[in-house]
């Protein structure tokens, strides 16, 4: 029992060390992945490093090229919006939902978060306003749904790229700042169609400059 349980450690260790670097580009899109050289940088063994590549492929972040190997998957410009029309779908119903449901410490954890992004923005730590940013659309699906929440948190996950892979200015930052702040206030004053209008605008204007932006370099 032992055994499995530190194996099972040492898989979602390997999960979360690949996803991130595949996240911030240190693994660029269609870069192949060797296992054996993944299992040397992390000082894990292969078979945990194969059931984490297992797991990323069924996220939709790495996919296995016959007689190849494993490749970190390259989203379309097409399929970066289609995972935005996901959200759409997901955030606008989960959003009305915690205007419903949230709790007093779901409202005041929102509001932390949102301080907290405020700090990184004025101080241009662009990751941890990044963080801050992913924080605060978990907490709303969460109040709204817990199911919800976990699957748009792979759809988050795979979307995360986004920031990396995209050129942005410090009013794009700014712009994502008010609008999750419109939000919270629609959420504060039980305002239901006030704060998933809200939402939608953020994601329409997120959508927006997602196509408008020039690809970065990482």
């Amino acid at each position: 029992m032992a055994r499995g349980s530190r194996s099972l450690s040492l898989a979602d260790k390997a999960y979360e060390a690949i996803k991130r670097r595949i996240i911030t580009l240190d693994y660029r899109p269609g870069q192949f992945l060797n296992e054996l050289s993944v299992c040397k940088l992390l000082k894990i063994g292969r078979m945990p490093v194969h059931q984490a590549m297992h797991r990323l492929m069924r996220e939709g972040l790495v996919e296995v090229i016959p007689r190849k190997g494993v490749i970190v998957r390259p989203d379309s410009l097409n399929e970066i919006l289609e995972l935005m029309e996901a959200r759409w779908v997901l955030e606008s119903y989960c959003t009305g939902l915690a205007v419903e449901r949230a709790s007093p410490r779901d409202v005041e954890e929102l509001g932390r978060l949102l301080r907290h992004a405020r700090q990184h923005l004025d101080a241009h730590s662009i990751d941890e306003f990044m963080r801050a940013d992913r924080a605060f659309h978990s907490r709303i699906a969460a109040a709204g749904n817990s199911i919800l929440s976990d699957t748009l948190r792979t759809i988050h996950e795979r979307a995360a790229r986004i920031w990396y892979l995209q050129v942005w200015t410090a009013a794009d930052f700014t712009q994502t700042q008010g609008e999750h702040e419109a939000i919270l206030a629609a959420i504060k004053r039980g305002d239901k169609d006030g704060a998933v209008s809200a939402m939608q605008t953020h994601l329409t204007s997120l959508r927006r400059r997602i196509v408008r932006a020039p690809e970065g370099q990482g």
